[in-house]
């Protein structure tokens, strides 16, 4: 950041401009690319959903024959007449029992030749007979084998005569070698709708890759899938082990799935149907990679213009960015200049643009600032007049402070001892008016002052008025602006008494809240108050008249050190005129 912070001001624009042009470009390239991408998925997923439902049809329509293979007996009286019989052992068989034990074996044996797909069946009957033919292997039925206990056994006879047909299983009802195979199944019912047998097809699952192959889609991956979610043929079985996660409420949809090979990781999409005669799921997808060879020729050569595109919008930003940064670097050495204090460098014209009203009003501010560096010469020279000026008269406070001084060594010379004490208290009071530019004095400076102030006014006004003080210790150290209660005293006194036929009581306390952190300095009197209405104090000192102005002018010395929230605060209640300091608490 602090690196693009510090760039020259062409390069920025270089690059801005570089990017501003940029960018549009090859967004437009990706968004076509992506969506040309989109209309391909868009595609090929309509093209598979039309061929799935073809495939998912003729698997039906398969099924369907093989659904109709297990109710030929039925058109068979000879062998419901069989097995409508108690089972006899072979020893006892007789004539009839022998011609039905040939019909059915002939039957059995035209089932292969009807679909060779079919591997073998059984026919399980309920009076206890077991008969099972197989094309190819060891032929005599496992005696240890039943089918009893087995799941699909259970779900045919719960139907009660309706087709029902499985995925793989494992087919051990024969001696020698098992075999895989889908069980199509029924149970037969005799006239009076009771369970008479169960027939069982043995198909193998090769007729879905027939039926896939005659699709001629070789880049095309199917998956089929039980009931159960048990895998029954996949052209891609690594693909297929990350599919039935992809279950869904809907019986068709699109889905999405990666394989891993080899270090690389393929990335398919495509569409599933569930077949609702048969439960199962069969999924069709393709390989993304070789669906996008066609779009990336296309996204190639978009790249390609874009390329083209940038290397053109590089040429025209550096010619536009250093078209806009050169009248700015002459502005800036025109800056360097004033600077160093020459005020009358030429600024050369840049236009009417944004640049060029840039450049006048600089030259507008330079003119400006000559004239303002004049002006604070000029009155730093009247300053410096001003404070010569001041310095002799502060002489004269001195001056008189020093004769007073003298006069009063003189009265007590001539041992005039009330008009020696009279110069004292007036001598400390223009000490006070001294320091008044002071910071702060402590509560104690301003009481002793105060108390001066007092004696002052009692030799002036004699027997008129009464002071008493309760000042606590705690409070002595307080700091507080100097000359704030000598105005106060003197307002209480001249209000207070004026009119007054009998002597006036004063009575001066300060106190601290511990919990606001505030001083308190309160001066009552029993005077006759007023005259008129109370005075205003929430004019400042300046807008103010004569009248009152010692109160106005301690309200704006408070408020302009301390703030709004101290200041004064007058009270006339119960005979009583009150005048409240609220001043900030600290020790």
């Amino acid at each position: 950041m602090a690196r693009w912070a510090n760039m020259r001001f062409q390069t920025k624009l270089f690059f801005v401009f570089l990017l501003l042009s940029s960018i549009p470009t090859g967004l437009i390239g990706a968004v076509a690319y992506h969506k040309s991408s989109d209309m391909l998925f868009q595609r090929a997923e309509q093209d598979l959903s039309v061929i799935l439902d073809q495939l998912n049809t003729s698997i039906e329509r398969q099924i369907s024959d093989f659904d109709r293979f297990t109710m030929i007996p039925y058109y068979l009286p000879g062998i419901f007449s069989y097995l409508n019989q108690p089972y006899l052992s072979k020893e006892d068989w007789g004539t009839e029992e022998i011609y039905a034990q040939k019909t059915m074996a002939r039957l059995m044996s035209a089932y292969p030749s009807i679909n060779s797909s079919i591997n073998g069946l059984m026919i399980y009957g309920m009076n206890g007979t077991v008969n099972g033919y197989r094309v190819s292997g060891n032929t005599n039925i496992n005696p240890n084998v039943t089918a009893a206990g087995e799941p699909w056994y259970t779900e045919v006879i719960d139907q009660k005569g309706g087709f029902v047909i499985t995925g793989v299983q494992e087919i051990n009802q024969f001696n020698g070698d098992a075999f895989s195979a889908l069980i199509g199944s029924r149970l037969l019912m005799d006239e009076d709708y009771q369970p008479l047998a169960v027939i069982a097809i043995f198909i193998s699952p090769d007729f879905i890759p027939r039926i896939v192959r005659s699709l001629e889609l070789p880049t095309v991956q199917v998956s089929v899938f039980d009931r159960n979610n048990q895998l029954i043929y996949a052209s891609d079985e690594q693909l297929a082990r990350n599919l039935p996660s992809l279950e869904s409420d809907n019986n068709k949809g699109s889905w999405t799935a990666s394989v891993s090979r080899d270090n690389n990781t393929d990335q398919y999409s495509g569409v599933y149907i569930e077949s609702g005669y048969l439960g199962w799921k069969t999924y069709m997808g393709v390989n993304r990679e070789e669906l996008l060879r066609g779009s990336r020729v296309i996204g190639g050569f978009t790249f390609l213009l874009v390329g083209v595109l940038v290397i053109v919008s590089a040429g025209v930003s550096w010619l536009l960015a250093r078209g806009l940064a050169k009248p700015i670097y002459n502005l800036i050495r025109s800056m360097r200049e004033v600077e160093r204090g020459n005020f009358k460098v030429p600024i050369a014209y840049a236009g009417d643009n944004e640049i060029g009203r840039l450049t006048t009003s600089f030259r507008k501010m330079v003119v400006r600032l000559d004239e303002l560096v004049q002006s604070i010469e000029e009155k730093e020279r009247q300053k410096l007049h001003a404070e010569l000026y001041a310095l002799r008269a502060r002489i004269q406070p001195h001056f008189l402070y020093n004769t007073l001084n003298s006069i009063r060594m003189l009265a007590i010379l001539q041992q005039s001892p009330q008009i020696a004490k009279l110069i004292q208290c007036l001598n400390k009071l223009l000490h006070a008016n001294l320091k008044l530019d002071s910071e702060l004095v402590p509560l104690e400076d301003e009481i002793q002052l105060l108390k001066d102030y007092v004696n002052l006014m009692d030799l002036r006004y004699t027997n008129v008025f009464n002071v008493e003080m309760d000042i606590s210790d705690q409070v002595l150290n307080v700091p507080m602006p100097p000359m704030l209660l000598q105005p106060l005293m003197e307002n209480a006194i001249y209000h207070g008494a004026k009119g007054l036929d009998r002597k006036l009581n004063i009575r001066v306390t300060a106190k601290h809240d511990p919990y606001d952190r505030t001083l308190t300095v309160v001066i009552e009197d029993d005077g006759v108050g007023f005259e008129g209405k109370k005075p205003d104090l929430s004019t400042t000192f300046e807008d103010s008249d004569s009248s009152h102005i010692g109160l106005r002018n301690v309200q704006d010395r408070i408020r302009l050190r301390f703030g709004k929230e101290y200041g004064l605060e007058l009270k006339r209640e119960d005979g009583l005129t009150r005048i409240m300091i609220k001043l900030p608490y600290s020790s």
